[in-house]
């Protein structure tokens, strides 16, 4: 089974400025892709964001070169309906932004899980999707 999978912005951004800490897992998630073991999701919003941070973190020129491999190279893009946007500001999540994807993923109906670092950032979720770190996906696919 190849497994969809929605990742967050960290695990992105991890990727792009090779967070010592964090790099190997989020690369790691992103050579499964390449190896066809698992489909990568995100949004247009979470491009944004870590274009955003990227900019300030590193330079323009290598955010954009990044992003754009990813984009073109393993990450594909779903987006959040009137519905989702909706459904994401009557929920009982703190961001707003966490609570966004979340349904973005969940409505999409395609997404096994959500790969994040910031799990108590989804406590308030509806359970419809697991949200697991990118260390326990690698974990659960030996």
């Amino acid at each position: 089974m190849v497994y969809r999978i929605f990742v967050d912005s960290d695990i992105i951004l991890d990727v792009l400025l090779k967070r010592e800490e964090f790099y190997r897992d989020s690369y790691a998630i992103f050579n499964l892709c390449d190896q066809g073991k698992i489909i990568l999701y995100t949004s247009s919003s979470i491009i944004l964001n870590v274009q955003y941070i990227g900019t300030k973190l590193s330079t323009i020129k290598k955010t954009k070169e990044t992003i754009l491999d990813l984009v073109e190279n393993f990450i594909e893009i779903i987006n959040p309906t009137k519905q989702t946007i909706l459904k994401s500001y009557k929920s009982d999540f703190l961001d707003l932004e966490d609570a966004v994807q979340y349904y973005t993923a969940v409505d999409s109906g395609i997404i096994d899980y959500i790969i994040t670092r910031n799990l108590r950032d989804y406590k308030k979720t509806g359970k419809e999707i697991p949200v697991i770190t990118a260390s326990q996906l690698l974990n659960q696919l030996k």
